[in-house]
């Protein structure tokens, strides 16, 4: 290489002191031929007034002679002709010098980058911090590893499959730690970002921009140019008959494949030549992404990327490389290069799906790069719509549906199939998008991502109920249906969905508008389920349901259910930010359909047990093996685990017992349950023991889902519980099994989706590490306190699995000597929206199943039974006795113990069975012998039930007796203290009784009362109106009405306080004593509901209209209290509110500050109270009545009354004495004077209460402030009480009953049966 010093050019002159001459095709191919640097040429170009032209006419010289497609036996020589007579010129044109010294004074000038951003090589080690990495495709280079913080951390690490490059620098990428030591150094230089321009010359960007345009240009258009035997116009072709056969097998002009192979050198040089300065590399992206004469997608990045199915894989991985280098590297340009990108994303999804390279070689694998940087990612969603655009672009591509529009893979031709894996990546750009969670939201973020959301949520839905199956009866399938691609659908979808469900989790605008689409669709889908349902009604222990005839093993069940889990998880992110409570008015909680939300997570459930039970086996594995996917770690999060967390929800919204009775219907085990001796006569009368067996089986998996269903409360919203606790439950029910090494004890952990499973946090905690012996593997040991929390019916555990820890737990306690017993553990309090599912435990129909296979198990000869069914529900025993055992523990004064399980398992049971107790039954099978198996399992029970009864009578019991020194030291504040608390736990005690007692009486009064009824239509109506007039005593006990009336002795009614405890006997005089009541304007007896009061103050409530338009109705429940036990009650709660008011609040149901409040034994809604009142006749009796005047005095007093009425009149205007005087001559009866006041025999405390209540319907009624001095507030408790009577009327007579005759409860304490004007003239006292 010669070069001239002497010419002060930058440039050698042709003929000087450089060598210009024009090499021969010989003399280029030869390989010992030395070539001078054709120096004159940068020299030309730089004075060319057409610079594209010249370039191209050199490179249409040079160019074929360089790269002949004629044997080489020398490659490397082809490579130094390019460099010498190819790039040289051009690097000699960029430094304006020779580049031996323009590009180091480049380098030396410009601020090196921050970024590694070294492109891995395939096979090169990568390396990822698990504790840092904001996910797991940040990686770095081995060079930055070693010199950074997270070589201390844990680590993972991987080899590269090439295309990558080192994050090393990126601040996004790494929660700390971001610079290793070689970047590190410049970060202390870079306060903000600094345009790289700076450091160049103007004639160096002039120059660079020139040649990098022409090049780059110049590159793109061979390297996309699809005639195979013409080159472009600016490029001459060079006539030859030499032909060949490149990668596409097809005959191209030699001088094309040339130019094509030049170009490829090309893009390598200009990836080369931009690290020598950032400057050069920004001037690159600028070229490369400006728009060309064509407009949209003409700029030289677009070109290549939508022709990039069209080229080889050589050419493809060098624009990569490239694109890596250039527009990936620089982060103005980054963003820019995401939104062209983002642009054409359904362009080159759609390219490579029809390709047939691996997604490696495509431009679509650049996603990983833009996709997971979380700013590009927001920018992209907000202003490219990204999320839907990606969830478009996959549905398109699958568009075999069936008929209601569901996807179908069943018949999958090869090319359907071959898509399909191809167009799963694009769920993989969705889980890059998603990866890394917003911390701030903006308008536009919410608006784009529910749009998303709302496009997969139809993804979701085309998945719900898809490949249906029905149960195969008579011969084996013929065929295995397909089922791998949906549920690899489903795999690959698990991550997203639970992505989708942590973004929802972190807005609540975005968590309620979520769910209410969630719950639409939900809607829609299950509109389009054509099932050919029947409605049914169902009865057990006298509750009744309707629902719908539906059989698993006939109809067709579909195990994709994803917009149905989806909705169960985002309820349950309601309950874990406490959305619910805060906001529950803008949440459709009221259009939830319970029977709805369980009916279909129920049916796949059922399957299950099925398909356990041997039903199904004439389907073949396809089943078998769904079920072990639906189970297994990699699918429960969002199919098994869902579907329970579903049916949580349902029966935490509706009776237990409903649900009860649908699951046993859906089980088809309703027969057995509500048929007494069903079971019996079932045994005996079917001799096939595969039917038998069957029945037990689904027996057994029917208590298995109820114990699942109350005690798995371990998820983060359903129960008091962090992700913490469930980690180590996960763990700890694993290594109940056996010891595990890591891997091991990893494989059986869920992942998230940065593939961690968080077990090293908490493996401490619960285990022990044994070091290697002789195995060679160190292994985890459980830690002996921990094994009180083994669940031997823990849900994530395989039948092998519960049979493994079941015995070891048993081998472990024998061990150590204890009792082989291995009872429920204690469990975390559920959430307050789940809250109410504990109920189940102790509802009817769960005890009616307790104590049906009890029964069976005492009388074991007789029934078919099997231990472990008997074993399931003596675990559900457990969990119910150890549920109210927290209750009784954690009870307070303000809360009252609900929870009663003791107390109904020591009852007996309903007619006309008249089965024993379940207690009873628990006691007969201590002792039987052949259930020793169990015999520690019923003694824990019953040593339990024992406890828990000594508690409740500890806290029932009087005092003990202190000494007399502790005594008189004692305040008189601390004995009225100890005194109320005695008194509260009384009630307590006796509300619960009085419960009992009421849900008792409710469950025989239907049948006894029907059987009364059948008896009363079969007698003669003589003998019935004899026996309906028979007195219990003879005549001459008749009593008299009128004024000689025969004075009644007065017979003593006593009432208890629900609050105190205390008797008390209904006086007139004594204490008043009130009934909780809700008083409220009622149209249910309008003839014209558009009719409402126009003005309330003015208006006069004395005559209602005949069209009934607004009454106001008072009910109540019927509890009685002491007036000031309410008051204190209503304060203490109106003082709770207060304190409440920046707190969370579980009630919303009432409103304080408007009166209203909750009966303190039963709840119902109440806003007054009704003062309980003798009859008239007993407060008649107190009057003298006798010397009544007769009817002629009577006109003549009335006719005395009209005329002082007309005297006031006449002297209303008058002074006050000459009226008093007026009234004087008038010599009227002291009752019949205008101004007489009656006496009131009432009490203060009851007249305080018949204020209240008169109030209370004034103020409702015509929706007034109260105001006790107005005299329609009599008026308007007249107008209640007669609206209130006539509304027990229609009832009685809908339902075809005697006016007159007996009334439920419901009734009689609902309504006024008697009233009387008192109250100082302007007061209704209503009787009861």
């Amino acid at each position: 290489m010669i070069s001239s010093t002497a010419s002060p050019s930058p440039f050698p002159e042709v003929g000087g002191g450089g060598c210009y001459f024009q090499p021969s095709y010989h003399m280029l191919c030869s390989p010992g031929n030395q070539v001078c640097i054709p120096g004159g040429f940068p020299k030309k170009w730089l004075q060319a007034t057409d610079l594209t032209r010249e370039v191209y006419q050199h490179l249409a010289h040079y160019v074929p002679k360089i790269y002949c497609r004629g044997p080489n036996p020398f490659p490397q020589k082809e490579d130094m002709l390019a460099q010498h007579v190819l790039l040289g010129p051009m690097e000699w044109y960029l430094c304006g010098e020779d580049p031996a010294f323009g590009f180091p004074k480049l380098e030396q000038a410009n601020k090196p980058s921050h970024l590694c951003g070294r492109v891995f090589k395939v096979g090169e080690p990568t390396y990822s911090c698990r504790d840092c990495a904001v996910d797991p495709t940040c990686v770095l280079c081995m060079e930055c590893f070693l010199g950074s913080i997270h070589r201390d951390h844990r680590y993972r690490m991987t080899t590269s499959g090439g295309g990558g490059f080192c994050d090393c620098g990126d601040t996004e990428a790494w929660k700390e730690g971001p610079y290793c030591q070689k970047h590190e150094l410049n970060t202390s230089e870079i306060e903000e970002e600094e345009d790289p321009l700076v450091h160049l010359s103007e004639d160096v960007i002039a120059r660079t921009y020139n040649i990098f345009a022409i090049m780059f240009r110049y590159a793109v258009e061979i390297l996309t140019w699809e005639k195979e035997s013409e080159l472009p116009a600016d490029l001459e072709i060079i006539n030859t008959s030499r032909q060949t056969k490149p990668l596409k097998v097809q005959v191209m002009h030699s001088s094309i494949v040339a130019h094509q192979n030049f170009g490829l050198k090309l893009l390598s040089w200009l990836g080369s030549i931009i690290g020598y300065s950032d400057g050069l590399r920004r001037i690159l992206c600028q070229v490369g992404l400006q728009e060309g004469p064509d407009g949209e997608n003409s700029s030289l990045v677009d070109r290549l990327m939508l022709n990039d199915s069209k080229l080889w894989k050589g050419a493809r991985s060098v624009y990569h490389q490239l694109f890596m280098s250039s527009l990936l590297m620089d982060l103005k340009y980054k963003k820019l290069f995401a939104v062209r990108f983002a642009k054409n994303y359904e362009r080159l999804q759609s390219d490579y799906v029809t390709d047939d390279h691996d997604r490696e070689f495509s431009i679509a694998d650049l996603s990983v790069q833009i996709f997971t940087v979380p700013s590009l990612a927001r920018m992209l969603i907000t202003e490219e719509n990204l999320m839907t655009t990606i969830i478009k672009t996959f549905m398109d591509h699958l568009r075999h549906r069936d008929a209601q529009g569901r996807f179908q893979f069943e018949r999958y031709t090869a090319l359907q199939a071959f898509k399909f894996r191809r167009v799963q990546s694009l769920i993989l750009d969705l889980k890059y998008v998603l990866i890394s969670k917003p911390t701030e939201w903006s308008d536009d973020l919410r608006q784009k991502f529910l749009e998303g959301f709302d496009a997969f949520l139809e993804l979701l839905k085309c998945m719900q109920g898809m490949d249906p199956i029905t149960r195969q009866v008579g011969q084996h399938i013929e065929m295995e249906p397909e089922w791998e691609a949906a549920f690899t659908l489903q795999m690959k979808l698990t991550h997203v969905i639970s992505m989708m469900q942590d973004w929802c989790a972190l807005d609540e605008k975005v968590l309620i508008e979520a769910y209410k689409k969630c719950l639409a669709v939900l809607m829609q889908c299950h509109g389009g389920f054509t099932d050919g349902e029947q409605p049914i009604t169902l009865s057990i222990c006298g509750h009744s349901v309707e629902t719908i005839r539906y059989c698993v093993s006939q109809e067709k069940v579909s195990i994709h259910l994803p917009v149905s889990r989806l909705l169960a998880g985002l309820h349950v992110l309601l309950s874990k930010s406490e959305v619910a409570y805060k906001f529950p008015e803008l949440l459709p909680l009221s259009e939830l359909s319970p029977p709805m939300l369980i009916e279909h997570p129920l049916r796949c459930l059922v399957l299950c047990a099925q398909v356990h039970a041997g039903m199904w086996r004439r389907n073949g594995f396809s089943l078998v093996n769904q079920i072990y996917y639906y189970h297994n770690v990699k699918c429960r999060r969002e199919m098994f685990d869902k579907d329970i967390v579903m049916l949580q929800t349902g029966v935490s919204m509706m009776d237990p017992n409903h649900f009860l009775m649908i699951m046993l219907s859906r089980f088809e085990l309703y027969q057995i349950f509500s048929t007494p001796d069903y079971g019996k006569r079932f045994s005996s009368e079917i001799t096939h023991k595969d039917v038998v067996q069957q029945n037990n089986t689904l027996i057994e998996e029917m208590l298995y889902l109820i114990i699942m269903l109350v005690g798995e409360r371990f998820s983060p919203g359903v129960g008091q519980v962090n992700a913490t606790d469930e980690i180590k439950r996960e763990i700890i029910h694993q290594l109940s099994i056996k010891p595990m090494a890591h891997s091991e004890l990893v494989k059986s952990l869920p992942e998230d989706e940065n593939k961690e499973t968080g077990m090293e946090s908490v493996i401490e905690a619960v285990a022990h590490f044994r070091k290697p012996g002789l195995t060679g593997r160190g292994m985890y040991e459980l830690k002996p306190e921990c094994a009180r929390e083994f669940n031997l019916y823990f849900y994530h555990f395989s039948r092998a699995e519960q049979s493994k820890a079941e015995e070891a737990q048993r081998k472990l306690k024998r061990q150590n000597r204890e009792d082989t017993a291995l009872p429920p553990p204690v469990l975390p309090p559920f959430c307050p929206l789940f809250a109410s599912l504990v109920n189940i435990l102790q509802s009817d129909v769960m005890l009616c199943i307790m104590r049906t296979v009890l029964q069976w198990a005492v009388e074991h000869n007789g029934y078919a039974w099997s231990e472990s069914m008997l074993q399931r529900v003596l675990h559900l025993i457990g969990m119910a006795l150890q549920e109210e055992k927290q209750h009784l523990d954690n009870v307070t004064e303000e809360h009252v113990v609900t929870f009663s399980f003791t107390q109904k398992i020591s009852k007996p049971g309903e007619a006309p069975n008249n089965s024993p107790s379940i207690l009873a039954m628990l006691e007969t099978l201590q002792n039987a012998p052949y259930l020793d198996v169990h015999k520690d399992m019923i003694r824990w029970i019953l040593k339990t039930f024992n406890a828990i009864k000594k508690i409740r009578e500890s806290s029932s019991a009087s005092p003990v007796a202190e000494t007399e020194g502790t005594i008189m030291e004692e305040s008189s504040r601390d004995k009225d203290k100890a005194e109320r608390k005695r008194k509260a736990e009384i009630a307590r005690l006796r509300r619960e009784k009085i419960m009992a007692q009421m849900s008792e009486m409710q469950r025989h009064f239907i049948d006894e009362n029907k059987e009364l009824f059948q008896q009363t239509l079969e007698l003669d109506a003589s003998t019935s109106a004899v026996l309906d007039n028979s007195p219990m005593v003879s005549d001459t006990t008749l009593t008299a009405l009128g004024p000689a009336q025969t004075q009644v002795p007065e017979q003593r009614q006593f009432v208890t306080c629900i609050l105190c405890q205390e008797e008390q006997e209904v006086k007139v005089e004594s204490k008043a004593m009130v009934l909780a009541a809700f008083v409220q304007r009622s149209t249910v007896l309008s003839k014209n509901r558009s009719k409402f009061i126009q003005d309330p103050e003015k208006y006069d409530p004395l005559f209602m209209h005949p069209d009934l338009s607004c009454g106001t109705h008072t009910g109540s429940c019927g509890h009685i209290m002491h007036a000031h036990c309410w008051q204190r009650y209503f304060d203490s709660v109106q003082a709770k509110e207060q304190r409440r008011q920046q707190r969370l609040r579980l009630h919303t149901s009432y409103d304080v500050e408007n009166g209203e409040f909750l009966c303190p034994l039963c709840e119902c809604l109440s806003n007054t109270v009704i003062p309980l009142l003798l009859p008239p006749r007993n407060i008649f009796n107190r009057l003298n009545i006798s010397d009544q005047p007769k009817l002629t005095q009577w006109i003549r007093t009335i006719s005395q009354q009209i005329k002082a009425l007309q005297v006031l009149r006449k002297e209303e205007n008058t002074a006050s004495s000459k009226n008093s005087e007026s009234m004087d001559e008038l010599q009227l009866p002291e009752g019949f004077r205008p101004d007489f006041h009656p006496k009131n025999p009432y009490s203060e405390s009851i007249k305080e209460m018949l204020t209240t209540f008169g109030t209370a319907t004034y103020k409702v009624g015509l929706k007034v402030h109260p105001n006790e001095e107005d005299p329609r507030v009599p008026i308007m408790c007249w107008g209640s009480c007669a609206y209130t009577i006539q509304s027990v009327e229609r009832i009685l007579s809908d339902e075809d009953k005697p006016l007159f005759g007996p009334l439920p409860c419901r009734l009689v304490s609902y309504q006024f049966t008697q009233f009387t004007e008192w109250w100082d003239g302007n007061s209704v006292v209503l009787f009861f």
